[in-house]
């Protein structure tokens, strides 16, 4: 009876533990790839993705020379330099016309002074004395349309930057309007010419074809020239927006 309970008591005290080993569960672990699991990618990344890859306006990044070169064009004064040559050009030209205005006062007033003079003497000839007298009063009327139009740009020139385009323009209407008197006057010289040559000859009795020839080329490349000047002007006067 005793071994029989000492030997039950053995056995329960063994068999729980046999019972425990044999439901104990083994977990077997799978190591996983993580490179194959989805990228899961959040709202703020994908931002900062595209603002790396498209950065905002203006701040593209720019390469040494494309830099420089655009550094030294912002650095050019364009504006300046051209309003600066066009008042420097606008003074020229009203020196210019003033000398020539003073160089047309001076002939008008040396034509009368030989008029005064052949009248004088008395022996000078009638063709010599009407030519004379014909030029005399031209030069008056030229001289005073000069004057004219001389003025009216004179009197509203100034050195002001601002003011440089228009009287840039004014100064070249004005130089347009002389050029026409000129060439007006070139037609008036090229009549009372030939009038006084032909009178001339008539005296002398000499041929004309020299001094006809000589008084008309004069007159002619006079014309041609003044007409150069025109096309000239009218040509700045286009670049200068007006035409």
């Amino acid at each position: 009876m005793d071994k029989s309970i000492l030997d039950n008591e053995d056995t329960s005290s063994v068999e729980p533990s046999k019972h425990e080993i044999d439901h104990s569960i083994t977990v077997k672990t799978k190591q996983i790839n993580v490179l194959s699991l989805p990228k899961k990618i959040t709202l703020s990344e994908s931002e900062s993705e595209k603002e790396k890859e498209c950065p905002p306006l203006g701040e593209h990044p720019l390469d040494d020379e494309w830099l420089a070169l655009s550094q030294d064009w912002q650095s050019q004064p364009y504006e300046k330099t051209d309003i600066q040559a066009l008042l420097k050009q606008t003074k020229k030209r009203t020196l210019l016309a003033k000398s020539l205005l003073a160089l047309d006062v001076i002939a008008t007033i040396g034509t009368f002074i030989v008029l005064f003079v052949g009248l004088y003497q008395g022996d000078w000839s009638t063709a010599t004395l009407a030519f004379l007298a014909f030029g005399g009063i031209t030069s008056v009327v030229f001289v005073y349309y000069e004057i004219k139009i001389r003025l009216r740009i004179w009197q509203q020139c100034c050195d002001s930057p601002d003011k440089a385009v228009a009287n840039a323009i004014a100064g070249v209407e004005s130089s347009i309007k002389y050029i026409k008197l000129i060439k007006l006057s070139c037609w008036l010289c090229l009549l009372a010419a030939n009038s006084y040559l032909y009178a001339m000859i008539e005296e002398s009795g000499k041929s004309p074809w020299p001094a006809f020839i000589t008084m008309n080329t004069i007159v002619l490349v006079m014309w041609l020239l003044t007409h150069w000047f025109h096309k000239k002007r009218n040509k700045e006067l286009s670049q200068l927006g007006v035409i």
